[in-house]
């Protein structure tokens, strides 16, 4: 009897024990999810608004141009026009969104942009003429648009990164090339399915569902309010202490300013011009034609489009690998050259092989675009500055941008969008030039 009591005094505190040490190890696994580095967490809900975003409002819109022109009696310069509106009043909106978000929450301010937003892309489904889809690119989705992606976006991972800034921004606007490499691919043949409006309520009941939610529940606007640091590095640089925020002057009074913003200006607008009409040159010069990847029709120009937004993507995480190791100029101009060489091959390629070649560098080119500006500005200005000096340089950036669009939808209904894109690509080497000058100290200066 004695044996089998001190058996069971044994098993109980075996139990006891193991229960101690269950309850212990859930505590120390509760500790240290409390203080793992959130900075990535903010970088891949980036990478989410971004995909979103964008997606809905560029790469998705070529694909509904045949079916707007049924419906609404839209041409193509009218088409264009929307997102040459979106992009112009985008820019005004940013020039305040940027002060607002070096000032005040940037959770909060991406919740109200994820709700203007949402409630655009309901009205853009119920539209029922031309005028009516211009006016709300023109202000719900500019306005709702960068507050919920890539203005608040930037300036949310430049709180949290400045030794791995250039990575971090490059993973982060992952999203923006990366929607375009799968978007495209399943909204075509959604579009034939349930039809344009209903693609735009499902885009809408996505940011309502999913996006808003997960702004709430995991964004934070800084290290500091969770007791964490930059980079999760104890040491922060004595630069990035020393941070002041700069009178709107002082932008406009730097040359760095200028230099930064005319070069992505250039940029911008033989990018965008290309882009956008890339699907419509590729159906003119015969790549029309439906084939199957793994049993999946997909038409040969909605698979150019994917593959130039895939090399976007590519571009993205090896442009922010480049800024974080080399002075700015140098990958810089290695961008404009991959963008200008991709322009010139998509206007001369005649076969469908050597086409999609020139789509995927020409995707490389533009895809490091919108890291390398961030990255300039936030080298140049640092993280306090950040959403200012992006909404200020948006004066100078963004209006070249629709003029591009323009040009080159004028140019497909005068039937000479070739002798437009390779403009376009002249431009290009424009940008190379000036990009060469960007010289930044390793000291955040104005």
């Amino acid at each position: 009897g004695t044996r089998r009591t001190s058996s069971k005094v044994k098993a109980w505190f075996t139990k006891r024990n193991i229960f101690k040490l269950y309850r212990k190890n859930f505590k120390n696994k509760a500790m240290t999810d409390a203080t793992k580095f959130k900075g990535w967490q903010m970088v891949y809900t980036g990478m989410m608004m971004e995909f979103s975003v964008v997606g809905f409002v560029f790469y998705c819109f070529p694909l509904m141009f045949s079916e707007l022109e049924k419906d609404l009696g839209a041409s193509q310069t009218q088409l264009s026009s929307a997102l040459s509106l979106f992009f112009i009043f985008s820019t005004i909106a940013s020039i305040f969104l940027g002060r607002i978000l070096d000032k005040y929450s940037i959770k909060g301010i991406m919740t109200l942009g994820g709700i203007i937003f949402s409630f655009g892309l309901i009205s853009i489904a119920f539209v029922q003429n031309t005028f009516s889809l211009l006016i709300i690119y023109a202000t719900l989705i500019a306005i709702g648009g960068p507050a919920l992606g890539n203005l608040s976006i930037t300036k949310l991972v430049a709180n949290w990164f400045d030794a791995k800034a250039g990575m971090a921004l490059g993973i982060a606007a992952i999203g923006i090339s990366f929607s375009g490499v799968v978007l495209p691919i399943l909204v075509d043949p959604l579009i034939d399915l349930i039809g344009w409006r209903n693609v735009y309520l499902v885009f809408a009941s996505i940011v309502i569902l999913i996006l808003l939610p997960t702004v709430r529940a995991v964004v934070i606007n800084t290290p500091e309010e969770i007791g964490q640091k930059k980079d999760n590095l104890e040491f922060q640089p004595s630069a990035d202490l020393d941070q002041k925020l700069l009178k709107v002057s002082d932008f406009f009074k730097s040359k760095i300013f200028w230099i930064i913003s005319l070069t992505f200006a250039f940029q911008f607008f033989a990018m965008g011009g290309v882009l956008l009409h890339l699907p419509l040159h590729s159906e003119r010069i015969g790549f029309g034609e439906t084939f199957s990847i793994l049993s999946f029709p997909i038409k040969q120009y909605v698979f150019a489009y994917s593959l130039a937004a895939f090399g976007g993507v590519v571009g993205k995480v090896f442009f922010g690998y480049l800024i974080d190791k080399l002075n700015p100029n140098k990958p810089v101009m290695i961008m404009m050259l991959m963008q200008s060489l991709g322009i010139f091959g998509i206007t001369f390629s005649d076969s469908f092989l050597l086409f999609t070649l020139f789509c995927f560098v020409f995707g490389l080119g533009f895809g490091g675009a919108m890291v390398l500006m961030s990255a300039c500005f936030l080298k140049a200005f640092g993280s306090v500055n950040l959403g200012s000096v992006r909404g200020f340089s948006g004066m100078i950036v963004v209006p070249l941008q629709p003029v591009g669009i323009f040009f080159v939808g004028r140019a497909f209904d005068l039937n000479l969008y070739l002798e437009a894109f390779q403009i376009m690509g002249l431009v290009t080497l424009i940008g190379f030039i000036v990009g060469s000058r960007i010289i930044i100290p390793k000291v955040h200066s104005a």
